[in-house]
């Protein structure tokens, strides 16, 4: 046998591909599902690649449930729970700063009426303004109004006072209280210390970093520097900052009144800023030389006014019906007014920046309320695009109401964190 016969008895056939390295790839593409990127085998052609027809996003079929698809939804979840986070935060900066300068918008309309309020009873000394006092008109023999007008009834949430830090560029309405929804209006006055102007410590609180954050720079005040406030009958006190200090969130005897015969003021505030761990306190003093003490207070809290009314102790001595010796005109015998002065309890119960993370569990209803509506919404925006097809669609109509309810969710979300972030 020939040399040649023998090599051809072992050569393999041309199609011989014992590996297949020459059949193309079949796999999931954009443009449909198995699809050769060149020539099958039994294609008569060039070997060239050919285009394949396009498949619409909604009639590809759906890819298997394997180890590769449970990492692209796992990485899809991350990426729209940053997102989230991301617009969060900016709510936080922003967002909260929208509601308390709508917050200080009213504010000011309901402090301008107080205002109105005073400057009337001020002209007509003889009118009161307690529905419980037969009114009357007859000129009075006190001393002047101002010396004599009745301190406003306010509850918590009500405008109390003007601060003003000119070294800082803040003017803030005051509202009384220190509850978190109090907070997220404006600076808070604490109920249980004195009021701007009177002896003893005045103790006001607010936000550094979210709802405005009035007290961001409160760090930047120096010895020496005005802090101005203006109270419901238009009289400002002028404090000189004393001192500023660092304490614990439990340390509430910063706002305790040390010394009764001086009129201080102390503001409180987190530290540092975008964090809960510590406070920052500044001191002040009253300005004797430019505004004297006030006379007394221009608002009251209803346990303070209660504690401030005048009582008049009474006593009556009547006729007995079996002596004929009394005089019968015997009567009524009246004391004269005893004031009971109003003593505010120097120990604050609770520190509101020493609440922890949810403090508030009513909020827990109503982040599930608006997180399951947000789905809803979501859903629905879906529904659409798979109804018209059109993806772009379905995101137009839902990105207004998304952003609506998400705006509600983080509000929600937001009374769940500690109130001083």
């Amino acid at each position: 046998m020939a040399r040649d016969d023998f090599v051809e008895m072992f050569e393999p056939p041309d199609d011989y591909d014992p590996f297949g390295v020459s059949q193309p790839i079949p796999r999931v593409t954009a443009r449909g599902s198995g699809k050769y990127f060149t020539d099958p085998p039994n294609h008569v052609g060039t070997g060239s690649n050919v285009p394949t027809p396009t498949v619409s996003f909604w009639d590809r079929p759906k890819p298997p449930r394997d180890w590769y698809w449970f990492l692209g939804r796992l990485g899809s979840g991350l990426i729209i729970t940053s997102l989230l986070m991301f617009l969060f935060v900016g709510y936080q900066l922003w967002g909260t700063g929208i509601e308390e300068a709508q917050s200080q918008n009213r504010l000011d309309d309901s402090f301008a009426e107080l205002v109105a309020d005073v400057g009337e009873g001020a002209a007509n000394p003889g009118v009161t303004t307690d529905p419980g006092v037969t009114k009357s008109t007859t000129p009075s023999d006190d001393p002047a109004p101002s010396e004599t007008r009745e301190p406003i009834p306010i509850v918590e949430g009500d405008p109390l006072a003007i601060i003003e830090l000119p070294t800082i560029g803040v003017r803030k309405f005051v509202v009384a209280g220190v509850r978190t929804a109090d907070l997220k209006k404006a600076p808070g006055h604490y109920p249980d210390t004195p009021l701007p102007g009177e002896l003893g410590n005045a103790a006001i609180a607010g936000h550094r970093t979210t709802y405005g954050e009035p007290f961001r720079k409160l760090d930047e005040l120096e010895v020496g520097d005005e802090i101005r406030v203006t109270d419901l009958f238009t009289r400002q006190f002028v404090y000189r900052v004393t001192g500023t200090q660092i304490v614990g969130p439990a340390d509430s005897w910063v706002v305790a009144t040390t010394d009764p015969t001086i009129a201080t003021l102390t503001l409180t505030t987190c530290h540092p800023e975008f964090s809960a761990k510590l406070r920052l306190i500044v001191s002040a003093e009253l300005d004797t030389s430019i505004s004297p003490v006030a006379a007394g207070p221009a608002a009251a809290y209803p346990t303070a006014e209660t504690s401030a009314n005048s009582t008049t102790v009474s006593s009556s001595v009547s006729s007995s019906a079996s002596s004929t010796t009394m005089d019968d005109s015997v009567g009524e015998t009246t004391s004269a007014p005893t004031t009971v002065p109003v003593i505010f309890d120097v120990e604050v119960e609770s520190d509101i920046f020493e609440r922890g993370w949810f403090s508030d569990g009513a909020a827990w209803s109503d982040v599930l309320v608006w997180t399951a509506l947000e789905i809803f919404v979501v859903w629905g925006a879906w529904l659409v695009a798979k109804r018209f097809r059109n993806r772009l669609l379905g995101a137009t109509v839902g990105f207004a109401p998304f952003l609506v309810v998400l705006y509600f969710v983080f509000q929600n979300v937001n009374r769940l964190l500690p109130p001083s972030l």
